[in-house]
């Protein structure tokens, strides 16, 4: 391997995209792999199959921005595993990326990675809580096969506040307040100068930088809300998401490059909650757009490319709970209806639109009759229509048109008042299925429907599992097993950027998985500092894809025997180790013809069924964080070093053809960061 190359211009991004940073602030116990049911004679709170915490608790995991984000809270979890090393992109109990759905206020956001996969689009100051849910989902909850990243926002505050925060590669602002009795708003803004920077660090350094000659950035969000308590038992919000992403650079052999992508969300929000009822309903708009540009000279003929990729969705939700006997039997019912667009794949000209309809209606019950016991049933039924699919031969019907039922159920027994099982279980289905590019965390990733080409996907689930406490002691551990069929296997995602996605329909194949796996979670807590440890022992393999090594299995992408996370915390100081196994690389068998010296060779790298294993992936961070106030004006300073040795933790190899040889891609080299908010 020793003739394995580094993508200078990827590792250079990673200088300016990847500082480190920390915040010592702890999380609730919420932050396990199942909470403990807490139980009381007038309201019951449970998360089976569900860690949720506040904004404190994303805030308190370390980061390359300085301070947490919800994605990297969610790493730290049991059954996730990550792609590249220090990126946004999540693989949860055996999913693809693009099945663990990441949404806002229950909206889905369709491209959340943030500065080259640095950070989420989401401000963090908008944040009131996370979730990430496993298994046991609500009747809400549809369109995904791995897991759900609930972002819920906050409200706005009841007195003015202002803040203004600064780290290596952000700088944001943002206000909120009341703006009369009822009314009510909060704006978060933050914008990147991420090329201004780039050309500081070329000028001081430029042979770090290779071939590549000037950087071109615009990267930016903004997030904004209104809200009205209109009476004491009803409320209505309004509010949008916007962002982008957008990166080009030049090289020295006059190749250009363009990658970008942009989110628009809208979602007006109304929800009244009275003492035997609840009712929410919830309308949205949604945009995701995504583009990539090249102009390469390669072998003296001038090669362009312009390739983008749009879907635009619009929704209807409504959510009706019933509460019986004091709150201990919850009923609900649900509609959820949207209509999307997709266009993904148009290389220049007019872009053409595939029109579909997803209409999903639920019906759940909760009970915690006996008081030691919990038990939830869900049951959904989905309407989806793709209507640009090819008739078939039935009148009034399309190839695009099914009905599917889903199913989630999950229980939770208290055997003692230290000790509870648990117990979920879960046939899921998704309709919107992602095209996997470089599994760095870019928002490139193309998404399609449900339709002619590709089947919807299914997974059914099964876990178990125990937890408890005592005293300052938390623990829980629990097994999974997944089965997943229709899954798509996109033949061209190792390239980074390839025409071939314009003909998708053409390169992806149909097949099926299997996962299986191990949870471990430990927290030790005193006054001064905690411990927390969290481990998953797994296995994820992928079988019956025709091109790949004749239907037999293979290791799923970034399939991780060990992950382990683990955390120590004293007063203001941080500690955070990880280590996961190298992953196997597989693809579609290809034989290429590489250089070497004044000769040429063949190098048989997708030869065989797990052909060549990633490394082991090696991190420590470490970080201190003081809060102080002067006068009114409250202050957070951030100091830290990420990758403290310096590990190498390449993720990916790739043939390109431009250089015609093999690289290896690796993330995040040893990196100082500071981050200062202030508030008042």
């Amino acid at each position: 391997m020793r003739w394995y190359k580094r993508i200078r211009f990827v590792w250079v991004l990673t200088i300016l995209a990847y500082p480190i940073g920390t915040t010592a602030q702890e999380t609730v116990w919420r932050d396990t792999l199942q909470a403990a049911v807490k139980m009381d004679s007038r309201r019951v709170e449970v998360s089976l199959g569900r860690v949720e915490t506040g904004l404190e608790g994303v805030r308190g995991v370390i980061s390359p921005m300085g301070e947490g984000d919800p994605v990297r809270w969610a790493q730290s979890l049991p059954g996730v595993t990550t792609g590249a090393d220090g990126t946004t992109a999540m693989y949860v109990r055996g999913g693809g990326v693009g099945n663990t759905l990441f949404s806002l206020d229950g909206v889905p956001v369709y491209g959340y990675a943030h500065i080259l996969g640095l950070t989420t689009i989401v401000p963090t100051l908008a944040i009131e809580r996370a979730e990430l849910a496993k298994g046991g989902f609500d009747g809400a909850e549809s369109n995904f096969t791995s897991a759900h990243l609930r972002i819920v926002t906050k409200a706005p505050s009841s007195r003015q506040k202002t803040s203004f925060a600064l780290n290596n590669f952000l700088a944001s602002a943002g206000a909120e307040g009341p703006l009369g009795n009822s009314l009510s708003y909060s704006v978060f803004a933050r914008v990147s100068p991420l090329a201004l920077e780039y050309q500081a660090v070329r000028g001081i350094l430029p042979d770090l930088f290779g071939g590549s000659e000037t950087l071109r950035a615009s990267v930016g969000d903004l997030y904004t809300k209104l809200r009205w308590q209109c009476g004491g038992q009803s409320s209505f919000e309004a509010s949008i998401l916007g962002s982008v992403d957008r990166y080009g650079f030049d090289l020295q052999d006059s190749s250009h490059e363009v990658m970008g992508w942009q989110n628009l969300v809208g979602i007006a929000r109304f929800c009244r909650e009275g003492a035997r009822t609840r009712i929410e309903v919830t309308a949205s708009a949604n945009r995701y757009r995504s583009i990539q540009k090249q102009s390469k000279i390669y072998r003296e003929t001038e090669n362009h490319l312009s390739l983008r990729s749009d879907l635009r969705e619009y929704g209807v939700k409504a959510n009706l709970s019933h509460f019986v006997c004091d709150r201990k039997i919850i009923v609900g019912e649900g509609l959820n209806v949207r209509y999307a667009q997709f266009a993904p794949g148009q290389v220049d000209g007019q872009p053409r639109y595939s029109n579909t309809m997803l209409a999903s209606f639920w019906l759940q019950a909760e009970s915690l009759y006996p008081e030691r016991l919990f038990v939830k049933a869900t049951v959904r039924g989905n309407y989806y229509r793709n209507m640009d699919s090819v008739p078939t031969n039935y009148p009034y019907r399309r190839s695009g048109e099914r009905l599917d039922p889903e199913l989630s159920l999950s229980a939770k027994w208290a055997l003692t008042r230290n000790i509870s099982l648990e117990f979920t279980h879960d046939k899921l289905m998704q309709y919107y299925h992602t095209l996997e590019g470089l599994p760095v965390g870019w928002s490139l990733d193309m998404i399609v429907p449900t339709g002619e080409h590709a089947k919807p996907e299914m997974a059914h689930q099964s876990s178990a599992g125990i937890s408890g406490s005592f005293g300052a002691h938390r623990f829980s551990i629990g097994g999974f097993h997944k089965r997943l069929k229709n899954l798509i296997y996109y033949k061209y995602s190792q390239a980074l950027f390839s025409g071939a996605l314009a003909t998708w329909e053409n390169q992806i194949e149909i097949g099926d998985g299997r996962a299986y796996g191990l949870e471990v979670y430990y927290e030790f807590r005193q006054e001064n500092g905690c411990a927390r440890v969290s481990y998953t022992l797994s296995k994820t393999t992928r079988e019956g894809f025709p091109s790949f090594y004749d239907g037999q299995p293979f290791h799923a992408r970034f399939d991780r025997r060990h992950v382990l996370n683990a955390t120590v915390q004293w007063r203001d100081f941080m500690a955070t180790f990880i280590l996961q196994s190298g992953h196997w690389e597989n693809g579609q068998a290809e034989t290429y013809k590489l250089p070497f010296l004044e000769d040429s060779w063949w190098a048989d790298y997708y030869s065989g069924v797990n052909n060549y294993q990633m490394p082991t992936v090696i991190r420590l961070d470490l970080g201190w964080q003081k809060s102080f106030c002067t006068g009114r004006v409250e202050h957070t300073v951030n100091l830290g070093v990420c990758n403290v040795t310096n590990h190498f933790n390449p993720f990916m190899l790739y043939f390109d053809p431009r250089t015609e040889s093999w690289k290896e891609i690796a993330l995040l080299p040893l990196l100082p960061n500071f981050s200062w908010r202030l508030t008042f």
